[in-house]
């Protein structure tokens, strides 16, 4: 094969594979040419011998034609061979030539004769063409010059051209979305190639370069355990904030929610609870303390969640559990102006079932029958009897809609009261259960020679669950977002940036004050027999069917009831400003100012209930709320200041040297205040401009603040990427503690191993990309205590009672005593990590194993008694440990169908952790405390291997256990003969044979009857996610989940117990008849009826904890549903549209779960006991991407 290899003219073509890896100062040619070399490939693709020689041998190889077939299957066996030698096998049966220079060969396709057609093209000028996979053209990638500000942008056609270029000259190829190519080129003009260059689209883009603290670091040569997660898998889902479409997206990364709202708070931690007290993650979005909730996911490029102390090092007091770094979109570097649109429309719905009885005969014969077998004394809290006709009324009208003309719903009795025989759909008629949804994201982008610019608006509404349509305020929710990122080249060695962003919520509810409270309270005497308006219109409250109760504690009334409405406003602007100053060609200094204000307003307008029980009577009552206006403003402002300088050097390309220096200072103030008026006397006034009378009913105020310092270094070393060293330390002081106890110094350290560049593995190389060992240890400090701990403070009230005539006296109390030497608590965390890679990246795996000490916990120091007459004081003294793993494969491949790539990835994680308390001054070991050994969430209860058969079993065990009451005080308190142990009820085993059923000491060593029988620890956290694309189509599939989790369902958890907590439960599944014991269903799950054994304390049958009704709350959600397509570009582009998506997504489509109700959710029973709460909810949208 010839030498020279040039090739003359321009020539299209639809394939260039480009691989240029390791690049070393190039050998003299002579001795590249007589290098010998040993290699043995099997059956292998062309590509992945070129691959090969590119890895092991530090060869440049350039296959600059589409004639060159890649994908041939060949053997290479060479012993001793020269590099053209085992060129001649790699391409044998190809007509190429091949031209070697030093390390750096170019194969092309060889040319029977020269062309005829010779471009005129300047000998300083370079040029070519850049498609994607498809043959597509690249319209508007960025191509540069290495180590200039030369660059230019392709055209229409995806062509390009370069002049005045120093040759030999590195071209960088860029578009967003796809991986960036390099490419050497030794001569220009006519002597130059064509260049084509083939940009292959990237799945995770931030593979290549992660963020990291005050910094970024090549994926390769990083020590700690850090996760990325790229903005392409959060952009697309149709989530309120950044929170949700975290949820999920990493097993280590746990976040829950304690509502279904929109505006719901959340919890989240990495690697579980740092300690008994408070520690949450860090989360900064371009460098700022920020809340997940105020960030729009499709503003997100990247997020990176650091894991170990040797990561989170460098950020000091606030990273103790962990940090989530957040970068937003930017405009690039000579990319031309870009305007995206995404809108999408849909609704949602519960995740759980709401099909519950909606008939007032049914619903009246279950009520009043666990009333009347309960030890309340109160017979048919509905007074619907067979004597009184009432029943049989209902009876008639079971199968009733809607009212009949001869069936009313609302009669006028003799005494000219009203009486009610409905079956009136409660729940559908206050909740919302299509919930409209729709977001519009518009944003503009782009970058010149020296300015960059990205702005992004967005606007998301969702009718809230507050609106059936018996309400005339319905609940809504809009959201509204705006950033804008500027950064400007102001001088070769001066970078100026901006980042500003804004994020507002508007939320309004109708009814009582507290919107959680309402719908708590919607939980009991709520029933089909009754309906919200009597036939005049006027408000139905205290139905004389009812027992003297208000219909869901009034909160009915004041749904229907206009006047009372509230508002909550939110606001958060964010303001960034850096500058970065080139010092020298290693040294940098960065300096910025971050400024976070978030303000909260609530405005609260109730007015006292108006209702009507009779004809032409109208009555008022303020039993359950008043006549008020409030308002209650909430702010808080963060300011930030980060200066550090960085020098990174490397000598030889073989010793690379990075190192971090600096400070952060951190000031933090919070103002809450309340102001409400009463007896306003007008349901107009909605405002404190609408109120004459300038007194006041209640005025508060709270003020807190606190301040940090901080120093940091880090250094980094890696020699030729192969041996891998990282150290830092951090000084911390807060304000949190006393002068003398306010400092704390934390150091890390973590080292990696890239044993796949050593010499013994070069026989695998061709199969095995990378092997890395990461190990790492280190300190940091926990301050995530309240503001004051070390101090003694006064709080001022007033009493609830009068002194003479001059009104409520005012009075000051002293907070409980406090320890004198309060410090940090201090985490230590090891962890030991692989990386590994196969078969040209395609096969990809990570697992961590990390163990987290917390030492110094700030916990009760020593049991006092009770005459003391304070809580015992707190000090550093106690630890906990925590051990899990973590573990993540992927696979990404393509393969031809119908003539075109189908392109697909397959990802699978999966987490575990357990924390046990390892000191804690407990010596009994109280289980009802902690103690040394005790696992978090543990739960202890009794065995309960079955109920009763027969009344006589029951009987027996009765007197065998001598009447114990330690569980069955509610029943044996029952009348009427019911206060005995029967057929049907729960049997609770004497495991210790002591005769009765108790706690036994309640420690450990003496727990009577009780054993742990679950945990409410989540455990095995995992995630899994297919994605393919073909011919324009796109799809995606996530699952998401937990392997195990217990809870049992608190007392008064209505939603689980039903009328076993309150015999007047508001909403009864349709099919409850067929959950619980009669002598007709002996093998119920529930037991026999029996009011209020679920209601409250621990010597009820069913509030006593057992393995019977424990629930393993694990499940698997499909989390999220991606379809979409994208039309043609030639269609497109027709209509100036660069492109064009359409799409159906769908969140929380499905969830399969053990739980033991189709009414709960198994995320919602983790986080709220009761279950009284906005229900979570599933989304289906439709949306549009357009990019012009």
């Amino acid at each position: 094969m010839g030498k020279d290899c040039n090739r003359r003219g321009f020539r299209s073509t639809n394939f260039l594979y480009v691989v240029i890896l390791c690049l070393l100062l190039s050998p003299a040619t002579g001795f590249a040419q007589t290098k010998r070399i040993n290699l043995e490939l099997k059956n292998v693709t062309v590509q992945e011998a070129v691959t090969s020689l590119n890895r092991t041998e530090n060869y440049s190889i350039l296959v600059s034609s589409d004639e060159v077939d890649l994908n041939k299957r060949i053997s290479v066996s060479a012993q001793n061979a020269t590099i053209r030698e085992i060129l001649d096998q790699v391409f044998a049966g190809q007509e190429v030539n091949c031209t070697i220079n030093g390390n750096r060969i170019i194969v092309t396709k060889r040319q029977s004769a020269p062309m005829a057609e010779t471009p005129t093209a300047p000998d300083d000028s370079v040029y070519g063409r850049v498609t994607d996979t498809k043959g597509q053209p690249i319209i508007a990638a960025t191509v540069t010059i290495e180590g200039s500000q030369k660059g230019t942008l392709t055209g229409a056609d995806g062509t390009f051209e370069l002049t005045e270029v120093t040759f030999p000259a590195q071209l960088n190829i860029s578009y967003l979305g796809y991986i960036t190519q390099t490419a050497t080129i030794e001569q220009g003009g006519g002597r130059n190639l064509p260049l084509n260059i083939v940009l292959k689209e990237s799945d995770n883009l931030m593979d290549e370069v992660v963020v990291v603290g005050y910094g970024t670091q090549r994926r390769a040569n990083l020590s700690g355990a850090v996760a990325t997660i790229s903005g392409k898998d959060l952009n697309a889902r149709p989530v309120v904030s950044a929170a949700n479409a975290l949820q999920g997206a990493d097993p280590s990364v746990n976040i829950t929610f304690g509502t279904g709202s929109p505006e719901s708070s959340y919890s989240i931690n990495i690697r579980g609870s740092i300690s008994l007290n408070s520690g949450s993650p860090l989360v900064l979005a371009d460098g700022v303390e920020v809340s997940l909730s105020q960030i729009n996911p499709n503003d997100i490029e990247s997020v990176s969640v650091l894991k170990d102390a040797s990561s989170c090092a460098i950020y000091g007091a606030k990273a103790s559990a962990g940090v989530v770094l957040i970068t937003t979109k930017a405009g690039k570097k000579g990319q031309r102006a870009h305007v995206t649109y995404n809108g999408r429309f849909g609704w949602a719905k519960n995740t759980t079932s709401t099909d519950f009885i909606d008939t007032g005969y049914d619903h009246v014969r279950i009520v009043n029958q666990f009333m009347n077998d309960s030890s309340d004394g109160t017979m048919d809290i509905f007074r619907y009897t067979e004597e009184n006709g009432g029943l049989q009324k209902l009876y008639e009208r079971r199968n009733d809609r809607t009212p009949h003309p001869d069936r009313p719903w609302v009669e006028v009795g003799n005494d000219g009261k009203y009486y009610y025989y409905g079956n009136f759909d409660w729940y559908h008629s206050i909740y919302n259960t299509n919930r409209f949804h729709q977001e519009h994201n518009l944003s503009l982008s782009g970058g010149g020679k020296d300015v960059n610019y990205y702005v992004s608006g967005r606007y998301y509404q969702q009718d809230g669950v507050l609106g059936g349509n018996m309400i005339r305020n319905k609940e809504n929710y809009k959201n509204y977002s705006f950033r804008a990122k500027f950064d400007a080249q102001l001088f070769k060695w001066a970078k100026w940036s901006t980042n500003a962003s804004l994020n507002a919520v508007n939320q309004k509810y109708p009814g009582p004050l507290n919107e959680a409270q309402t719908i708590a309270a919607l939980e009991e005497n709520v029933a089909p027999m009754f309906v919200p308006y009597n036939p005049d219109g006027s408000i139905v409250m205290y139905p004389a069917d009812l027992r003297n109760v208000a219909l869901g504690k009034g909160r009915t009334a004041a749904l229907a009831d206009p006047t009372n409405k509230h508002t909550i406003e939110n606001l958060s602007l964010t303001l960034s400003n850096s500058l970065q100053l080139k010092l020298h060609k290693d040294l940098t200094f960065d300096a910025s100012y971050n400024i976070n204000n978030y303000r909260r307003l609530y405005k609260d307008r109730t007015a006292a209930n108006i209702y009507s029980d009779a004809v032409g009577v109208t009555k008022t009552t303020t039993h359950y709320q008043k006549d008020t206006y409030r308002e209650r403003p909430y702010e808080y402002t963060y300011h930030n200041v980060d200066a550090y300088f960085t020098y990174e050097h490397s000598w030889n390309k073989e010793h690379n040297f990075k190192a971090v220096a600096g400070m952060n200072y951190e000031k933090y103030r919070l103002v809450d205040n309340i102001v409400e008026q009463f007896g306003l006397g007008s349901d107009q006034i909605d405002s404190f401009n609408s109120v004459n009378d300038d007194t006041y009913w209640l005025v508060q105020q709270d003020i807190s603040a606190y301040k940090t310092l901080g120093f940091f270094a880090r250094i980094n070393y890696d020699y030729k990427g192969k041996y891998l060293f990282e150290a830092s330390m951090r000084a911390d002081g807060t304000s949190r503690f006393a002068k003398k106890d306010r400092w704390g110094y934390f150091p890390s350290v973590s080292a990696g191993w890239r044993f796949t560049e050593e010499r013994f593995m070069e026989g695998v190389r061709h199969w095995w990309d990378n092997g890395k060992i990461r190990l790492s240890y280190g300190a940091l400090g926990n301050q995530q205590v309240s503001n004051y701990l070390y101090l003694q403070t006064i709080g001022t009230g007033t009493l609830n009672y009068l002194f003479d005539d001059s009104g409520k006296a005012s009075y000051a109390s002293v907070s409980d005593p406090m320890s004198s030497n309060l410090t940090w608590e201090t985490v230590y965390t090891y962890n030991l990590g692989l990386d590994l890679s196969f078969l040209q990246n395609r096969l990809s795996f990570t697992g961590d194993f990390f163990i987290r000490d917390t030492k110094d916990m700030l916990t009760q120091s020593l049991t006092l008694p009770s005459v003391y007459g304070a809580a015992t004081p707190t000090e550093n003294c106690a630890d906990l440990r925590t051990k899990g793993w973590e573990l993540s494969i992927t696979w990404r491949d393509q393969f031809k169908l119908g003539g075109k790539p189908f392109h697909y990835a397959l990802t699978g994680q999966i987490g575990d952790y357990q924390t046990e308390i390892t000191k804690y001054n407990n010596p009994t070991k109280l289980f009802d405390s902690y103690y040394e050994g005790k696992k978090l969430g543990e739960i202890w209860g009794y065995h309960v291997p079955k109920l009763f058969d027969t009344d006589e079993e029951a009987a027996a065990y009765q007197v065998a256990i001598n009447n114990s009451s330690n569980v069955y005080q509610r029943v044996y308190n029952m009348q009427n003969n019911l206060g005995r142990l029967m057929a049907g009820d729960v049997m609770f085993e004497d495991r210790d044979g002591s005769g009765s059923i108790g706690t036994g000491a309640g420690t450990v060593d003496d727990p009577g009857d009780r054993e742990i029988i679950g945990n409410s620890q989540p455990r095995f956290h995992y995630g899994t996610t297919l994605s393919t694309s073909w011919a324009g189509i796109d799809f995606s599939i996530f699952f998401q989940g937990i392997g195990r989790r217990h809870w049992y369902p608190k007392a008064n958890t209505i939603a689980f117990w039903g009328p076993y907590a309150r015999p007047y439960a508001s909403w009864i599944p349709k099919d409850f008849h067929e959950m619980y014991w009669s002598e007709e269903n002996p093998d119920a799950y529930f037991p026999r009826p029996r009011g209020y054994v679920a209601l409250s304390g621990t010597n009820r049958e069913l509030t006593a904890v057992n393995d019977r009704y424990m629930q393993n709350i694990r499940y698997c959600r499909l989390k999220n549903l991606t379809i979409g397509y994208t039309l043609p570009k030639k269609w497109t582009r027709k209509v100036l549209i660069e492109n064009l998506r359409v799409y159906f997504t769908g969140e929380n489509l499905a969830t399969w779960s053990p739980i033991h109700s189709d009414y709960i959710d198994p995320e919602m029973a983790a986080m709220n006991d009761e279950m009284r709460t906005y229900p979570w909810q599933k989304t289906y949208m439709f949306g549009v991407d357009v990019t012009f």
